[in-house]
């Protein structure tokens, strides 16, 4: 049943920051593993934009085609402070502008943020921190996916035509008490991208469907997913995962029915 919804979906990406070694390998390891996109770190070296002039993009392309992978986002983790401290404010943008500028390189993919808290205090700082990444996202056609819970508890609502929407980070809203398949439906067209994770009775994120240990209703969630029009591929995130190479590959094999050899 699961495989049939998947099917109605993009091809699932997985995330090469967790794997150990240089990106080309972990690259053909993703690739080997079945996996058709890859999510990749706008903070790893290698694929840094500081790190890859525009013939490094063209080479970095070139070898995910080869590879038989399409770039579905890149993830931009810096602390989510920055965007609220007037210490941080103007670099933490930045830094969002050159992922920007990557993330069209490479096939126009989104990019993945968090954004801090609103409060009180910095609600107009943060209204203007939106606007700034809005428009640089806008200019080059991007979505920015925000990873802040703030974004799908409703503090903030984007615009369908802002280029900066939310993203479905299932541990992280399990942990705040909130039903993610629910969340799914509430948000519709806001959400950019939706992360493949769960949050397992151990207390650690992990593969979805862990035996005796998962909480996510995968296939709810599946579903939820399916009735959308994802701007993106779903992201396995192997993130602080115990083994993310094993939980990699039975994550995909979970997702489409299939036992990969």
């Amino acid at each position: 049943m699961l495989n049939q919804i998947a099917s109605q979906l993009p091809p699932l990406a997985g995330t090469i920051a967790p794997l150990s070694g240089e990106v080309i390998e972990s690259l053909r390891a993703l690739s080997q593993m079945g996996y058709r996109a890859v999510q990749l770190s706008a903070t790893q070296v290698g694929t840094r934009p500081r790190d890859l002039d525009v013939s490094g993009r063209k080479d970095l392309m070139v070898q995910m085609r080869k590879l038989g992978l399409i770039c579905a986002g890149l993830d931009l983790w810096i602390p989510s402070s920055h965007f609220a401290d007037p210490a941080f404010i103007d670099r933490a943008i930045h830094a969002v502008e050159q992922s920007v500028s990557l993330a069209a390189a490479l096939g126009r993919c989104s990019v993945s943020i968090a954004l801090p808290e609103q409060s009180d205090q910095n609600a107009n700082q943060l209204r203007d921190v939106r606007q700034a990444l809005q428009a640089s996202a806008e200019h080059e056609g991007i979505w920015l996916a925000d990873h802040g819970l703030d974004a799908v508890t409703g503090k903030w609502r984007c615009e369908s035509s802002s280029f900066l929407g939310v993203a479905i980070d299932p541990p992280a809203l399990m942990a705040a008490g909130h039903d993610v398949p629910a969340a799914v439906t509430r948000l519709g067209g806001s959400i950019v991208i939706a992360r493949i994770v769960d949050l397992l009775r151990s207390g650690m994120r992990g593969p979805p469907n862990e035996p005796n240990n998962s909480r996510l209703d995968f296939g709810a969630y599946a579903a939820a997913l399916a009735s959308l029009p994802l701007r993106t591929s779903p992201v396995a995130d192997a993130r602080q995962w115990t083994d993310p190479r094993a939980g990699l590959r039975a994550t995909l094999e979970r997702w489409t029915g299939d036992v990969i050899k």
